[in-house]
């Protein structure tokens, strides 16, 4: 294979009377290889998919494991046996000018059998091998900062650079588009561009319309204080916010220069003057999401970026003389890149079980793969379904007698409070005349309509707990006791109280409070006015511009002034109650000082 070409793929055709060479029985073969290979390559992508562990055995020599890679161009390499090197016996050692250096293996190919051939095309032809012998190669590189290069999430997050300075880059990192109703994760990233030490600190207010904190408000404090980090370290901070459940498509994160401040070496550093992520607002499920921007990346996105021959396996620090050499350190517990099979999804999940904490109540909704937070029984924004399922085994006591009563334990429907009606059905066996066997059927009701010798002949009540999200079964013998276990499947359905509702009455002393009512801004900035709602739930929100030519608004309640300086006015109101509201202002001018008039 040349130039790493796998495309197009040709093969032989074969008819009656063709004569096949030796290039037709090539060909053969690089059809076969090359569709293998570009299987792999789009199916498991590069890297270790077993073993290849490396540890320093003593000063000079490293031990590699037996194990299995794949490169980047799908294939397969294979050390069969676990192998000792001398460090210096590798190639690439003696180019090696750093003091750390990094271990690669490759695929390699060698012509192997030397047999006669009868019909040599000249002289020294004679012979020819009889076989190409796959194997690996290792070999050393100086290990040198990762470069940027195109990968495929570049597609999938956004990313705005906070500042840029030859000491430190900071930059905020994003999916481009979030589920509504879902958590979503904001990255602060903080990355040392030299050798000098400087500590950084940063503070600002990120505007988050459509989006809520853990606290439930609509500002994200971004704050760092004394970050100090090595050449080429980066550093990271997570934020978890939550898409609120919105007709809204679209939404912004925003924030304006002069509410950040960013300190390096003890002297302030410029920040971009304004901060627009522009995001997606999707109804369909973070799986979904993911699935769809990860199928959608053409041959040529993925192919994108250099193509490195080699498959990283561990790192050294070396102490070098002029003479001799030492194994200081070697690092391949966090260097490695694990390709995840499916031979291996069982374990993995195995393994991955022992960091999640399961739900102890029975029959809660199922999590969405992924999702490791406790599901809360009185939080409402949180409830997946108003209706929920299960089956049950109730012991029944040995030598019951008609009349006699027994319970159930507790059970967890999983909807939370308040009124949940709760239907039950006995499941039981019945002979089935049209395929002349014992089959399973479940009768919700009374049993007594139908006729049949191996019906559980038992009456059912259940008592629901409003304010425990729970309920109970009692069962009561009616005749003949005729097994040891009655099997009940219960369905339940939660009602929406008119508290809850959206026709709830308007109260006096329910309103919207805008926390900055008035605010200074230059031509075209934009600033996003967040309420606080008094004595009231949170509900969704409508912003109208009440004249012409006063700027736009989106409809996450995001602002842009105009360009011509004014005072102009915005109102605000619950979209459903619209008599519940509250008006702003945006004073714009060339020269402002930014801050906020109370």
């Amino acid at each position: 294979m040349k130039n790493n070409q796998l495309l197009p793929f040709e093969r032989n055709r074969y008819y009656a009377g063709k004569v096949l060479t030796s290039t037709d029985f090539m060909a053969e073969q690089q059809y076969m290889n090359n569709k293998r290979r570009f299987i792999n390559n789009l199916m498991f992508g590069s890297g270790v998919v077993c073993g290849l562990s490396v540890f320093n055995l003593d000063d000079l020599s490293i031990l590699v494991e037996s194990g299995v890679a794949m490169d980047q161009q799908g294939r397969e390499i294979v050390i069969e046996k676990s192998v000792v090197y001398k460090l210096s016996s590798i190639q690439g050692f003696e180019q090696l000018k750093s003091q750390e250096a990094a271990l690669y293996i490759r695929y390699k190919e060698e012509d192997v059998h030397p047999v006669y051939c009868a019909k040599a095309a000249g002289d020294g032809e004679e012979y020819q091998c009889n076989r190409i012998h796959e194997e690996y190669q290792l070999f050393l590189e100086d290990k040198e900062p990762q470069e940027a290069q195109f990968v495929l999430g570049d597609e999938f997050l956004l990313e705005e650079v906070l500042s840029d300075t030859p000491d430190y880059t900071v930059s905020l990192r994003m999916p481009s588009i979030v589920a509504k109703g879902k958590e979503v994760k904001l990255v602060l990233q903080v990355k040392k561009n030299s050798a000098e030490e400087k500590k950084l600190s940063l503070q600002g207010l990120l505007q988050i319309p459509s989006l809520t904190t853990e606290e439930g408000g609509h500002e994200l404090l971004l704050a760092l204080s004394d970050i100090s980090l090595r050449e080429s370290e980066i550093f990271e901070k997570e934020y978890w916010l939550k898409a609120e459940h919105t007709e809204l498509e679209e939404s912004s994160l925003i924030s304006r220069g002069d509410s950040m401040k960013l300190v390096v070496g003890g002297e302030n550093v410029p920040i971009r003057s304004d901060i627009n992520l522009k995001l997606v607002l999707s109804d369909s499920s973070p799986e979904e999401i993911a699935a769809r921007e990860i199928g959608k990346l053409n041959l040529e996105m993925r192919g994108m970026g250099p193509m490195k021959q080699g498959i990283l396996l561990a790192e050294f620090t070396l102490i070098r003389t002029d003479v001799a050499y030492l194994i200081q350190q070697v690092r391949d517990k966090e260097v490695k890149n694990y390709i995840h099979t499916p031979a291996q999804v069982n374990h993995h999940n195995e393994y991955v079980a022992y960091f999640r904490k399961p739900e102890r109540l029975l029959n809660l909704p199922q999590r969405e793969e992924g999702e490791n937070r406790p599901v809360s029984e009185t939080a409402s924004v949180r409830q997946p379904s108003l209706m929920a399922s299960g089956t049950l085994e109730i012991p029944l006591k040995n030598n019951m007698k008609k009349g006699d009563v027994c319970f159930s334990e507790e059970i967890m429907h999983g909807l939370g409070k308040g009124n949940v009606y709760v239907d039950l059905g006995i499941s039981c066996l019945e002979e089935d005349a049209s395929l002349k066997d014992i089959t399973q059927c479940t009768i919700y009701g009374s049993q007594g309509l139908f006729k049949g010798e191996e019906l559980m002949n038992v009456a059912t009540a259940v008592k629901v707990f409003h304010e425990k999200g729970s309920f109970q079964i009692a069962a009561k013998l009616l005749g003949e006791q005729k097994s040891i276990v009655l099997l009940v499947n219960w369905v339940a359905v939660k009602f929406t109280s008119p508290k809850e509702s959206d026709s709830w009455e308007v109260a006096e002393n329910m309103r919207i409070v805008p926390r900055t009512p008035t605010v200074r801004l230059g031509a075209r900035e934009s600033y996003f006015f967040e309420v606080e709602f008094e004595h009231m739930k949170p509900c969704p929100l409508s912003y109208e511009l009440t004249e012409n030519g006063s700027g736009e608004v989106t409809g996450a309640g995001v602002y842009t002034a105009p360009g011509k300086e004014g005072v102009y006015e915005l109102h605000i109101y619950c979209t459903d109650k619209p008599q519940i509201g509250a008006y702003v202002y945006a004073i714009v001018s060339k020269q402002i000082s930014r801050e906020g008039i109370s």
